[in-house]
């Protein structure tokens, strides 16, 4: 162990030079720091990666709090794949997690693989092909990742069907950068949300039920908290973490600014119910 902790302080010296230039030949958008956040989750974890994935992403999770929470960090122009490890909001929290544990378990880890597990867990296809290849509802990314045999959604097996609509980024394209005054590209998102809508039922448990499914839930299941707003899916993801015997959730907090396990549980905080997802091995 003392050897590899050796190797890898000596990447995280050259990461800053070695790793940006190689990256940005892949069209990987990121910070010469990134790198360093990476090698120390590697190291952190690095004899814990034989646990099943569902432990790993949570202590992986559980090593990230206090990390900044910071909206928007993928809008920027051109599209590429864009990688910040040192802030995040609650979807890329989770992916980062994902992707973390993924490169983890590979015998040798490398920064630069990871963007490729990133890419290939965010964009449709895993092909960098403008704004609309970036997977934008949180169901299709479940979907494209379960096709991918990363996860599976255990929603079906414990709750009701949902009556999910998909429309809010076509009827409020003035708030997407991107869509503004591009009707084209407003028309491609549409297209895709009804393709989503073709791909019902969907599933959800309420709030009410939440508590008579707790036991079915494990530390690291993806929590998809849903939304109240007409024709979007998911306003929130967590992954689940058993606090005192307290099924609570980690997630990057907008009000707390930063990762945090939430003081409230799962029960309390989904007030239109929750979807879960669980990984797998």
């Amino acid at each position: 162990m003392k050897c590899f902790k050796s190797f890898v302080a000596i990447i995280v010296l050259l990461s800053g030079a070695f790793f940006h230039s190689s990256a940005q030949n892949q069209n990987v958008r990121y910070d010469e720091k990134d790198p360093s956040v990476f090698y120390d989750v590697v190291t952190h974890v690095r004899n814990s990666s034989h646990l099943p994935m569902n432990e790993l992403v949570t202590e992986i999770a559980l090593h990230l709090l206090g990390t900044p929470y910071v909206a928007a960090t993928l809008e920027h122009e051109p599209e590429m794949l864009t990688i910040n490890l040192r802030e995040t909001d609650c979807i890329l929290f989770v992916e980062m997690c994902i992707a973390l544990a993924i490169t983890v378990k590979d015998p040798h880890p490398m920064f630069d693989d990871y963007c490729e597990v990133v890419k290939k867990i965010r964009y449709r296809g895993g092909v960098v092909d403008g704004y609309a290849s970036r997977i934008h509802y949180t169901s299709e990314w479940i979907q494209q990742n379960s096709s991918n045999g990363l996860m599976k959604e255990i929603t079906p097996e414990m709750g009701e069907v949902l009556d999910q609509k998909f429309s809010y980024m076509s009827t409020h394209s003035g708030s997407y950068k991107q869509l503004k005054d591009c009707p084209d590209l407003v028309r491609e998102i549409a297209h895709i949300e009804k393709g989503l809508e073709k791909q019902a039922p969907y599933y959800y448990i309420q709030q009410k039920d939440i508590d008579s499914k707790r036991d079915l839930i494990k530390n690291g299941d993806i929590v998809c908290f849903v939304s109240p707003i007409e024709g979007l899916d998911i306003s929130h993801v967590a992954l689940a973490y058993w606090d005192k015997g307290e099924l609570k959730f980690i997630h990057a907090s907008f009000r707390e600014k930063k990762v945090v396990i939430d003081k409230q549980t799962i029960a309390d905080y989904a007030k239109n119910g929750v979807r879960f997802v669980r990984l797998t091995d």
